[in-house]
């Protein structure tokens, strides 16, 4: 059953400030429309991978994600968080695909909580499906980072 609602990022205006110059631009999750439509069945989750703390310029530093058994996974947004810059690469061991060719900075493929990165088109993660990550720290110091996968658990 789907439902069409306020959006939650934008509170329905259809804008949001940009991080960097505090002008109105145009909200990611609602495009602009300030409505979202949502399957009341599903269950919207995150997904964290957080590897360990990075020392300085560490390079390929595995961390793995792995969707619960319960249900697929409809991946939407990436969000992260982190004390220094970092670089990583993205595959999906379910399906042997790497997601990217090479190492992405941290700040060409994840927002923050309040402006995600939105995918282009959503990505469907099977149950059980592992998503590995390799970290690469590229602030010169300690870094400790999470790499947040966020979308919805599918009902039936």
């Amino acid at each position: 059953m789907a439902q069409m609602q306020q959006c939650p990022t934008c509170h329905g205006s259809g804008k949001v400030p940009n991080p960097k110059t505090g002008q109105p631009m145009t909200c990611p999750t609602c495009n602009g429309t300030g409505n979202v439509t949502i399957t009341l069945d599903d269950l919207p989750f995150w997904y964290p991978i957080n590897p360990p703390a990075l020392t300085a310029l560490q390079a390929n530093v595995a961390a793995n994600v792995v969707v619960d058994n319960d249900s697929d996974f409809e991946w939407r947004w990436i969000v992260a968080s982190s004390t220094g810059t970092f670089s990583v690469t993205l595959t999906d061991r379910f399906t042997a695909r790497p997601l990217m060719p090479s190492n992405i900075n941290g700040e060409n493929i994840a927002g923050t909580a309040q402006l995600p990165f939105i995918l282009p088109k959503p990505y469907l993660l099977r149950r059980t499906s592992t998503i590995q990550a390799l970290f690469t720290d590229r602030s010169g110091a300690g870094n400790t980072i999470q790499f947040c996968l966020v979308g919805y658990k599918l009902a039936g």
